[in-house]
């Protein structure tokens, strides 16, 4: 990347906006940052010399180019820093070769390369014969409402094919269906004031409860590794993680809970199938992987307790398939479905451009298309992949995690694929 001074100064300033969703702060649809973050991408766009469309904050738009469309998407919103961080969750911060930073995998640093890549396919002189239709979101962490505003006008639509900067390398080809569940449970006898988890879609790496006289214990809280504080307050402290891979993190629900069982509370059925799977609904799995179910946020009002779980089905098994599995743990619940499984041909043409363009910068010819366990923007797409960056020689972005990031080699290759895919494309 020959302006790779540029492009970090711009995402040093994207880093900057803590763009987690605050719906309806000074009117804006997902908060203040979020809005100021959209409006430097889109004034950064113009800038390059593209023209864009602000769609009232939710969203936006960069296009460049004339015939066929070829739709890209990435987003601006991040989830909440969390806890554990050893540099300042909102600056760009380079260590040993390593930037840090919320947003910088996820998704800002891969949005803002694709700008640069299609900058530079423009600054090239070369006339595509493609329109790219480059469409930025606003709220991909925490309910999708950019999307569902877009689809409300009138003079709108997604491309038919597209990618998203966001989830693996090389690419995928199927995402599995996210269905959240809340369970409710009666109140506690002996806790009160229970809380847990940041967003449902990060493993809950910190939950607490207030513990009456009776809810004391000092024995069984070592024994759990829980702490107590304040005097009557237990907090329990795992490891957070993006919530489609919850075996990689640590669940501190899980520890409260066992605790609370142990103090005699009503949680038995709980515990049994949605902490320990006595069910074995988490045993379902084919190519694109296990089934999970992550109970990712506690909360309690008056009347009862209340846990939320991320549940990961893998396409094309659905919801109403695996529901019988959850009627039988004797717990009250709702369920909404977020997304159901989605998957492409791994054939198809516009597949294995991308393919391509990640095996002519990586070498790796035996590169294949695989499964996504989160939920990407490319499902907007009649055929979408979401496309890097992790995995790529080992990288993880640490998604969702206290220390997000990418070192500078990792950068530097993912946006040669970049670059290299839209000029692909763009023939």
């Amino acid at each position: 990347m020959d302006c790779f001074d540029n492009f970090i100064k711009d995402l040093t300033a994207l880093i900057s906006f803590k763009s987690v969703k605050n719906v309806g702060e000074d009117g804006t649809p997902f908060g203040v940052e979020n809005k100021k973050a959209l409006h430097y991408f889109l004034d950064l766009a113009k800038s390059f010399g593209f023209e864009t469309k602000n769609y009232d904050d939710y969203a936006g738009e960069v296009i460049f180019g004339e015939g066929e469309e070829i739709g890209l998407i990435g987003h601006l919103d991040v989830v909440p820093e969390g806890e554990g961080w050893n540099t300042p969750p909102y600056e760009l911060t380079k260590v040993d070769g390593i930037y840090y930073g919320r947003g910088v995998s996820d998704d800002k640093g891969l949005t803002l390369m694709n700008l640069y890549a299609l900058k530079a396919l423009k600054d090239s002189g070369i006339k595509p014969n493609k329109k790219f239709r480059f469409i930025v979101g606003c709220n991909e962490e925490s309910g999708w409402g950019d999307i569902a505003y877009l689809n409300t006008l009138k003079d709108f639509s997604f491309p038919e094919k597209g990618f998203s900067p966001d989830g693996d390398f090389p690419l995928t080809y199927a995402e599995k269906g996210i269905t959240h569940v809340t369970f409710k449970l009666p109140k506690l006898k002996n806790f009160y004031g229970l809380e847990g988890g940041t967003v449902i879609n990060a493993v809950c790496g910190r939950a607490s409860a207030y513990a009456k006289p009776e809810g004391i214990n000092e024995k069984l809280i070592y024994k759990h590794g829980l702490n107590l504080v304040e005097g009557n307050k237990i907090v329990s402290v795992g490891k957070s993680c993006h919530g489609s891979q919850p075996e990689k993190g640590i669940n501190a629900l899980n520890s409260l809970f066992a605790y609370f069982l142990e103090m005699g509370e009503d949680v038995q059925n709980f515990y049994d199938y949605v902490i320990n799977d006595k069910s074995g609904l988490r045993q379902i799995k084919n190519e694109q992987g296990s089934l999970t179910l992550s109970p990712d946020l506690l909360w309690e009002d008056e009347n009862n307790v209340y846990v939320k779980c991320d549940t990961r089905i893998p396409a094309p098994v659905t919801f109403d398939k695996i529901k019988h599995y959850i009627d039988s743990f004797g717990v009250s619940y709702d369920s909404v479905e977020r997304h159901p499984p989605f998957m492409i041909d791994k054939n198809d043409e516009f597949v294995q451009t991308l393919l391509n363009a990640y095996k002519e910068i990586t070498g790796e010819k035996d590169a294949k298309p695989k499964y996504e366990t989160g939920s990407t923007y490319a499902r907007v797409f009649k055929k979408g992949c979401s496309f890097g960056a992790c995995g790529i020689d080992g990288y993880s972005a640490g998604a969702h995690e206290a220390n997000e990031k990418m070192p500078e080699d990792i950068m530097k290759k993912v946006y040669n694929i970049y670059e290299k895919a839209i000029f692909l494309l763009a023939k």
